[in-house]
């Protein structure tokens, strides 16, 4: 894989960890989880725009000014695999970590339906579901399909 797709990759990845480290340092407990949540998926989007700035750079300083939608697609693609592995791995990581206080947190916000509508669902699912690596999984799906819509929209966008 080539230099500046890594690159570019860490750097989106690198925003998206400091903001959700921000975002459960100082904002979550005090909030709760909507708008914690809110601010997750604004710090992922945000850290995404790496993507652009990735296509950007290939075109404007690596291929003379020019690119094509494959080879943008290509780039994008590249730079939201290496950004959803390092989330991924990052998810994991977080929830083998701070699993248990996520969990005290998350309920605290909860009314006693909600909890009781949790506890069933819960039942019903294996326990994996709530296993770190699962939630790895989640994290590395979301990151990857937000990605795949800004490279497109990217690619679209910065063709030439």
């Amino acid at each position: 894989m080539k230099n500046y797709i890594i690159r570019y990759g860490i750097y989106g990845a690198s925003v998206s960890i400091a903001l959700g480290i921000l975002n459960w340092l100082l904002l979550a407990k005090p909030f709760g989880p909507g708008p914690s949540q809110a601010v997750g998926y604004i710090s992922i989007a945000v850290s995404l725009l790496c993507i652009p700035l990735g296509i950007k750079y290939f075109r404007d300083k690596l291929n003379k000014g020019k690119v094509s939608i494959g080879n943008a697609l290509k780039i994008g693609t590249g730079i939201t695999l290496v950004s959803s592995v390092i989330m991924g791995l990052y998810g994991i990581l977080f929830f083998a970590i701070e699993g248990d206080k996520f969990n005290e947190w998350q309920a605290k916000w909860m009314t006693e339906a909600h909890i009781e509508q949790a506890r069933q669902q819960s039942e019903q699912m294996v326990a994996a579901v709530g296993s770190p690596v699962f939630q790895g999984l989640v994290m590395f799906a979301m990151v990857f399909i937000m990605g795949m819509i800004i490279n497109l929209i990217s690619s679209l966008i910065l063709k030439k």
